[in-house]
């Protein structure tokens, strides 16, 4: 209390109103291989218009542009993508191969010198389908030039009246470099910049672009942590919950999706299996059984999805087959705007995925009681309801409520908002009064989703029992959250029972 000094009104305000804030629960991340885009630098998209813009379109060496799709077309709209390419130093960013193109202009000068170098926005092969054309400007033909910006021969940007001048406001460097999608400048003409530095007009085409794709390998897509590369490039983004590695399906990536998962505890890893398999092969790969030599995968961060879609290819119009990881997460996302994220993304409603054909492998019941118990999703097919995800299990081996996905997505949802919302407690004091305020925060959250119907039922505790004189001399403050979550129907028993005509239906019931 502060020291009151001479007669008077003296205010103070106490807040009691801190509440759990609201988080993401269906941003998505994807690693893989893209036609273009910055290499190893998470780029947030959100729609399919944006990533083409910022990615490319779809290409043969790599199916994220499909999944992307997918997860749009499903209903995602926060989408976070990371372009990998192979380094020779998987702990050395300087070892990239991928290559920008590039195109070095000349000036008009009687004697001809490098006046300014033009490259891709971002390596890749793309980058030679680009080409720049100057021409005088109409402000100071003399001095100025306009630089055109051409990709497969359409116009897609004009910077005008560009100067040489490192002291112009228009200087070429200022107008263009993080202004330009297509690419960046560098001048390299004297610092006065006069009319002889300037670049002659002409067309000038970017060459020696390369996707770096030659000898990429499990550990491009899995990364470095110290470098922030592959996976690890998802390090400073917090609101992430659904990460993929679209199409690959080696033992070593999904192993690495599933400890980054299980490391950071507030996203699900959703893997996809091997293209083509038989149900009995898909169970070999979950348990590492059969032809397979590796340990059976086990978390309640991943879950596993089979088979994989069919699509009519929108380059060929023909049949083309993909991952079904991006439609996952593109259900999830419909599930959570439609109800909560304590439902199940399944079923013949947010289980629905759209802008398929088929599937590769048309499972019948007796496969799907094969290959649910293994904690194997099957996408079903289903002559009246279409192509539907019938399964929500995670990899967890051993039963418990984690081993579905709705529990889990509802305990990350609960334990990250909980946690980012308490900070205000850190360094109050550790007495019955910051336990209160905390129960105070925690509770009418929990109730709210028992109320919407995520949970049975909850209790929370953080008093004498749990802070002892102990605990308390170190400094710590201990809670106790115990929630009983919802579960999912999903074996359903329909019993009939046929009864005389005279029998009296409240005697059986």
């Amino acid at each position: 209390m502060p020291a009151y000094l001479s007669p008077g009104i003296y205010t103070r305000e106490t807040d009691f109103s801190f509440y759990v804030k609201q988080i993401s629960t269906s941003a998505a991340a994807m690693v893989g291989i893209t036609e273009k885009g910055p290499v190893n630098k998470p780029v947030l998209v959100t729609s399919w218009e944006q990533f083409i813009n910022k990615f490319g379109s779809y290409i043969n060496e790599g199916y994220l542009a499909y999944a992307a799709r997918a997860f749009f077309d499903n209903g995602g709209s926060i989408l976070y993508v990371c372009r990998v390419a192979h380094y020779t130093d998987i702990t050395d960013k300087s070892t990239l191969s991928a290559v920008n193109s590039v195109a070095v202009l000349s000036n008009r000068g009687a004697t001809p010198a490098l006046t300014l170098q033009v490259n891709a926005a971002n390596p890749g092969t793309w980058g030679d389908r680009i080409s720049v054309m100057v021409e005088d400007g109409s402000l100071d033909p003399a001095n100025a030039f306009n630089l055109v910006v051409k990709h497969k021969d359409n116009i897609v940007e004009v910077f005008k009246d560009l100067s040489m001048d490192e002291t112009s406001a228009n200087h070429v460097e200022l107008m263009i470099n993080e202004v330009s999608d297509y690419i960046t400048v560098s001048d390299l003409s004297p610092s006065t910049g006069t009319a002889e530095d300037r670049p002659a007009n002409g067309t000038y085409p970017l060459i020696g672009g390369d996707n770096g794709l030659t000898g990429v390998t499990d550990s491009d897509y899995i990364g470095d942590p110290s470098q922030h590369t592959g996976l690890y490039a998802f390090d400073e983004i917090d609101a992430l919950n659904l990460l993929m590695v679209p199409g690959v399906t080696t033992v070593p990536v999904i192993n690495a999706g599933i400890t980054y998962a299980e490391n950071r505890k507030d996203l699900l890893f959703i893997a996809d299996t091997p293209f083509m398999l038989e149900p009995l092969e898909v169970v070999d790969f979950r348990k590492g059984q059969g032809t397979y030599t590796h340990a059976a995968f086990n978390s309640s961060y991943a879950a596993l999805y089979y088979p994989w879609l069919e699509i009519s290819d929108p380059i060929t119009a023909r049949k083309k087959y993909i991952p079904p990881c991006g439609a996952v997460a593109g259900c999830c996302a419909r599930s959570d705007q439609k109800t909560y994220v304590w439902w199940a993304p399944a079923g013949i409603d947010r289980g629905r995925i759209f802008n398929a054909v088929s599937v590769a492998y048309k499972t019948s019941r007796g496969e799907r009681d094969v290959l649910y118990p293994e904690g194997v999703n099957v996408i079903a097919v289903f002559p009246d309801t279409g192509i539907n995800i019938w399964g929500q299990k995670t990899l967890q081996s051993q039963p418990s409520a984690v081993d579905r996905i709705n529990v889990r997505r509802l305990m990350m949802y609960m334990e990250e908002a909980i946690s980012e919302s308490s900070r205000f407690v850190v360094f109050e004091p550790n007495n019955p009064q910051t336990w209160r305020a905390l129960g105070r925060l925690i509770n009418p959250f929990l109730q709210d989703i028992k109320e919407k119907g995520g949970l049975y039922d909850y209790a929370f505790q953080c008093d004498e029992e749990t802070n002892t004189p102990a605990v308390i001399d170190r400094n710590e403050m201990i809670a106790r959250v115990f929630v009983k979550p919802t579960k999912t129907a999903e074996f359903i028993e329909l019993n009939f029972i046929l009864t005389g005509t005279g029998a009296d239906f409240s005697e059986i019931i």
